[in-house]
Parts: C-alpha cells; sequence; structure tokens
C-alpha cells in the first residue's frame, strides 16, 4: 500500500510540475465597443478620411459618425476629417505588442454669422500579446485595439465640444 501511495504522490508531484511550467495559451476575446453620442448644431455632416485606413477602422468610423454624431441646427456644416493613421507592430520579449493612432480635425461653419469653430486631437491606444498566441488571436487583438481607437476618439472628442 505505501509503495502504491508513493506511485501516486510521484505521479501526482511529476503532473503537476508539468502543468506549472508549461506557457498558457493566451485567449483574446472580442471586444464590442460601446460609444458616447454627441449633437451638433449645425444642418449637415461629412466624415472624410485623408489617407490610407484599414477597412475595419473606416467602417467602424462610419458605424460611429452615422449612428453617434447627431446634427441639431438650423444651419451649418460639420466636416469630419481622419487623418495620419498609424499602425505598428513590435516585438516584445515573449510576445507582440500593437500601437495604433490617428488625429483628427472638426471643422463647424455657419455661413450667415461667419462663425468658424475648429477642433483637432489625436489619439492613439495600445495592446500587448505575451506567451503562447494563434494568429487568429492575434489578429482579434488588432481588431480590439481598433475598436478601442475609435471609442477613444468619441470619448476625445466629446471631451472638447
Amino acid at each position: 500500500m505505501l509503495v502504491s501511495m508513493n506511485k501516486f504522490f510521484l505521479f501526482f508531484l511529476s503532473f503537476a510540475l508539468i502543468i506549472s511550467c508549461s506557457k498558457t495559451n493566451a485567449i483574446v476575446e472580442k471586444k464590442n465597443p460601446t460609444f458616447q453620442k454627441m449633437t451638433f448644431d449645425v444642418v449637415t455632416k461629412d466624415l472624410i478620411f485623408e489617407g490610407s485606413f484599414p477597412d475595419r477602422v473606416t467602417l467602424l468610423s462610419e458605424q460611429w459618425f452615422n449612428s453617434k454624431i447627431k446634427v441639431n441646427g438650423l444651419e451649418g456644416n460639420m466636416v469630419f476629417t481622419l487623418k495620419n493613421y498609424s499602425e505598428e507592430i513590435s516585438v516584445i520579449q515573449d510576445g507582440k505588442r500593437i500601437d495604433i493612432s490617428l488625429g483628427f480635425i472638426v471643422i463647424l461653419t455657419k455661413s450667415s454669422l461667419s462663425q468658424r469653430k475648429i477642433i483637432k486631437g489625436h489619439v492613439s491606444s495600445f495592446s500587448t500579446l505575451k506567451g503562447s498566441f494563434s494568429l487568429a488571436e492575434f489578429d482579434q487583438l488588432i481588431e480590439n485595439t481598433q475598436n478601442d481607437l475609435i471609442v477613444r476618439l468619441s470619448s476625445d472628442l466629446k471631451s472638447k465640444i
């Protein structure tokens, strides 16, 4: 019985050692962004992309702009320009890091009052993934970071109006 108990203990100890030394796979869950709603005192609004943007960022920006940016005015125009998109992937110790940034400028004009207001800003976001991970998990991390960038854009614009 003592030999059997020793074998069980040795097996259990070996199993625990192997489990604790192995790397765990990173699990990257999809995050759904929540955007802030804001209203501008103009009649029309336009969204312009200057430069190259990934399809996901373009689609997400358009969805945010069309659903959360409201107009409520008798005159005037809003031109919202997104520019200087940058996405950089770098290798870090035991993983990868993604840095994403973009700039924006909002021009609000009212012709009858010869009034013009300019709002400028720059937002950035980053994420890291360490350990053992799949390409699908890294792609999901990139998508989550892009989502976070547009959420930050929404928050930054809201704080400036």
